[in-house]
């Protein structure tokens, strides 16, 4: 009698913002895969991987530069921008010429843009800025500081009560160095990939093939994933925020990366980058 193979429970992260239902929507693994999903938002997914509560999903691109030891990168799947995002923005009562020694206000919720903020206040401005890593929601920090990170829904989503500037951190950084921008990546813990190989390549395949099937017909991922018909207000915006993210890394995305990793590094950010580590299956 042949005995049945046990499966393997893989536990996945997964980020609560609009910007990952490609990834999740309509998602279905192989039978022989056994999976838990753990939601929440990007700083607080990155500790539940570095701890080990999690096995693999998608973290803030300097969460696996700050321990790239640990991690494998998933081959291909990231979240970046070529040119404007409309999920990170830096909100300012006036304009970001005039933010030199200010005290400007981070959202808790990420890493990765935080540190980008950082990099193009210091080194494309020449700014010498205080920071503040505090929660609250756009309207209650703009009352509190002259300009605040914001990210995810609550940046994409934002209508401000009175007139803010609006500076989308990824569209200044093609500006300024001409490559795409890469906020997360998808990570295995090396440990979990080294000792079950085929199950990570199997949840990468169906990761990759879901992706392409979701991004092929964003108007029905929109509908199904966050039941919202046209006539919805934010119908056109989610379609386009959708479409203008990159999911892929292609070659200009690596090299954009490596960019980041290398000033965050110069900003003693973060340790000095290795090579990237991907995870392979055979």
């Amino acid at each position: 009698m042949l005995r049945s193979r046990l499966k393997v429970k893989t536990r996945i992260g997964k980020i609560c913002y609009v910007n990952c239902i490609p990834f999740y929507h309509r998602l279905k693994l192989a039978d022989d895969h056994e999976v838990q999903y753990y939601e929440t938002y990007p700083t607080k997914l990155n500790l539940a991987l570095r701890t080990g509560k999690i096995d693999m999903g998608p973290i803030s691109s300097l969460e696996y530069l700050n321990h790239q030891e640990d991690y494998y990168l998933l081959p291909e799947i990231v979240i970046g921008a070529r040119d404007f995002s409309g999920s990170v923005l830096l909100l300012s009562r006036e304009r970001i010429e005039g933010l030199n020694k200010t005290q400007i206000a981070l959202t808790r919720q990420s890493l990765s843009s935080a540190a980008l903020l950082r990099i193009l206040l210091k080194f494309k401005y020449k700014f010498n800025n205080r920071f503040k890593v505090t929660a609250g929601g756009p309207e209650d920090l703009l009352a509190r500081y002259p300009a605040a990170l914001v990210i995810g829904d609550d940046a994409l989503f934002f209508r401000p009560k009175e007139f803010v500037y609006k500076y989308d951190l990824s569209e200044l950084w093609w500006n300024w160095t001409g490559k795409p921008f890469c906020f997360s990546v998808w990570a295995v813990r090396r440990q979990f990939a080294d000792e079950n190989p085929e199950a990570v390549a199997s949840v990468l395949r169906s990761l990759g093939q879901n992706l392409e099937r979701n991004l092929t017909d964003i108007e029905t991922l929109i509908k199904e994933s966050l039941e919202m018909d046209f006539l919805n207000p934010n119908f056109s915006k989610v379609f386009g925020y959708l479409f203008n993210l990159s999911y892929r890394m292609d070659a200009s995305m690596r090299e954009g990366l490596e960019l980041f990793y290398r000033l965050a590094k110069r900003l003693k950010l973060s340790p000095q980058p290795e090579a990237l580590r991907f995870f392979r299956a055979f």
